[in-house]
């Protein structure tokens, strides 16, 4: 079976190396691809500047470096990701160019590997190099870096908005997510400082900032009154969608005003400290013990 790949970035984080984003195999979407480095974008990154893979294999079988590399990482490096890259546009012409590759994962051990070897004066380059990096990735993930830059989140995203949002919204089917713009849903992830919603390890928090910055703030009561409107079931989900609860002639286009008025917030919003400051300042949250007759409203 022949691995391809159609994204690519320069990772300016390790030195202007390019990273690829593996496509799809057999058919499937995984939510995480494998990413890799060439070969001679990994030998780059660290420093060696002459015969790019072979100069990578070498440094890493010398006995102080090769001491702290174990079986299981030596597998890996011994046998590269061999791979098609399709530059866009490539596909008509049959153009591809291969590549000898290592996963993200597979160079985050070399760098471990090598601040752990005893490494001599002429190495000792390595190390500072090794170091430099795992301090830049100390709070995000090569992979994160390669999604983003490639431009593959932001295409599988397109691709995918229905998929994402009934995945990330949980109880939230995408009945709900109709109501409300794509727009609002890009400038959510962007002003709560993420690149994609694909980047979210706690897939919750999306629930969580709505409720925070709708519902909360749509009506007075209106969040305790959808509880009972739509209370949970035993499993934990809801039997209706929160939005099917407000009317055409009042409830609907409140929260519509509501979103518009939200997502100026997030446009004039340089992160969400801003964001929320605003939101806070111009739509503050009712008090829990404010009271209203909303059946008017929702029934």
């Amino acid at each position: 079976m022949t691995i391809t790949s159609h994204f690519k970035a320069t990772i300016q984080q390790l030195g202007d190396v390019d990273g690829y984003v593996l496509d799809e195999v057999d058919g499937e979407h995984p939510r995480h691809p494998r990413c890799v480095l060439s070969k001679t974008g990994a030998a780059k990154a660290i420093g060696l500047k002459s015969e790019g893979g072979s100069a990578l294999w070498r440094t890493l079988s010398r006995k102080n470096i090769g001491s702290e590399i174990d079986e299981n990482l030596r597998q890996k490096i011994d046998n590269p990701i061999v791979f098609k890259y399709f530059p866009t546009g490539s596909e008509s012409g049959g153009l591809s160019v291969t590549v000898h590759g290592l996963e993200t994962s597979t160079f985050v051990e070399i760098l471990r590997a090598i601040l752990k070897a005893k490494l001599t004066a002429s190495q000792k380059h390595l190390g500072e190099r090794a170091q430099a990096m795992l301090i830049a990735l100390a709070n995000t993930s090569l992979d994160s870096i390669v999604y983003q830059e490639s431009g593959y989140w932001k295409t599988v995203e397109g691709q995918r908005v229905a998929d994402i949002l009934d995945q990330y919204l949980q109880d939230h089917a995408r009945t709900w997510a109709k109501t409300f713009p794509d727009q609002f849903w890009v400038k959510l992830i962007r002003v709560k400082g993420y690149p994609s919603y694909l980047a979210l390890k706690r897939p919750a928090f999306v629930g969580h900032w709505v409720n925070d910055i709708v519902y909360d703030r749509l009506l007075p009561g209106a969040r305790k009154k959808l509880k009972e409107l739509n209370p949970r079931l035993p499993s934990g989900r809801r039997k209706h969608m929160n939005h099917q609860f407000t009317t055409e002639d009042y409830g609907l286009p409140e929260l519509k005003a509501h979103l518009i008025r939200v997502m100026a917030y997030m446009d004039a919003a340089a992160n969400d400290t801003q964001f929320m400051r605003m939101l806070n300042r111009g739509t503050p949250k009712f008090g829990d013990t404010y009271e209203m007759a909303l059946d008017d409203v929702y029934n």
